[in-house]
């Protein structure tokens, strides 16, 4: 059997219960820390778990995941992944390549950013697609994220923006980072969506204790310093608020007003 075993929104105490007892199960026990910055260790979880733990690298659950799918075939296998085991496609790649290869395989969800954006007071059903903002590298600069943001726009949509994460090279974009690069987006478009007076949500180790949500300008926002390195981090561009939305954006999140 194998079992793609969610950890949760930031450490090892969201793990639900059902979590902890597949894991006990499981006579191998990897966790991947790539597809996004957990604020947990592998003791930790292993304190959690009772469970011998190896770090997966990404290699390991892609181009070789071969060598986990035959180790499943005989024994329990399971994988601690963070937020929601399905959230990420390359997890999703794994249980079709297990179905192919007749390995059973058990799924345990748990909360992700895709529901605790919620806390931002923003509807969920208004959300269209997300995004990713990845990183500019040498001959490397896409810009579909900036595409797909305008359309949601257009159609009266939130847009939730992921930001970048590197794990290999430890690198996690923050929300000043990200707005640097929408705002460069923004002039080789030109079409207006990200301009420093356009109102964002930045909300940064949702579920932690170190957890901020704030509301204000792009300009306002990069001046404020506790968004510095405080990963990992999301932004949000809403469409235009209900009565609702904007209420409790004003009050359950601090506003900035530089």
């Amino acid at each position: 059997m194998l079992y793609i075993i969610s950890i949760g929104l930031a450490d090892e105490k969201d793990m639900s219960l059902r979590a902890v007892e597949a894991a006990k199960k499981c006579d191998s026990l990897y966790a991947e820390f790539f597809t996004t910055k957990m604020n947990t260790t592998i003791r930790k979880l292993e304190k959690v778990t009772g469970k011998k733990i190896k770090e997966a690298k990404r290699s390991d659950l892609e181009e070789h995941s071969g060598k986990i799918m035959e180790e499943a075939k005989k024994h329990n296998v399971g994988i601690l992944v963070g937020g929601d085991a399905l959230s990420a496609t390359t997890h999703a790649a794994l249980l079709l390549e297990a179905g192919k290869k007749g390995v059973k395989c058990s799924v345990i969800h748990g909360s992700g950013i895709f529901t605790a954006v919620a806390e931002t007071g923003l509807f969920l059903y208004k959300f269209g697609r997300t995004v990713t903002l990845p990183y500019p590298k040498e001959n490397y600069s896409p810009e579909s994220f900036y595409d797909f943001a305008l359309l949601n726009k257009k159609c009266g949509l939130h847009t939730l923006i992921l930001l970048d994460v590197q794990a290999e090279g430890k690198e996690y974009m923050d929300a000043h980072e990200g707005l640097r690069l929408l705002l460069e987006a923004e002039r080789r478009k030109n079409k207006g969506l990200f301009i420093r007076s356009t109102k964002v949500i930045t909300a940064c180790s949702l579920g932690s204790k170190n957890q901020i949500i704030k509301y204000g300008t792009v300009k306002a926002l990069l001046r404020d310093k506790s968004l510095k390195g405080n990963t990992p981090a999301v932004i949000i561009l809403p469409a235009k608020l209900n009565f609702t939305e904007e209420e409790f954006l004003e009050s359950c999140s601090v506003t900035i007003h530089f």
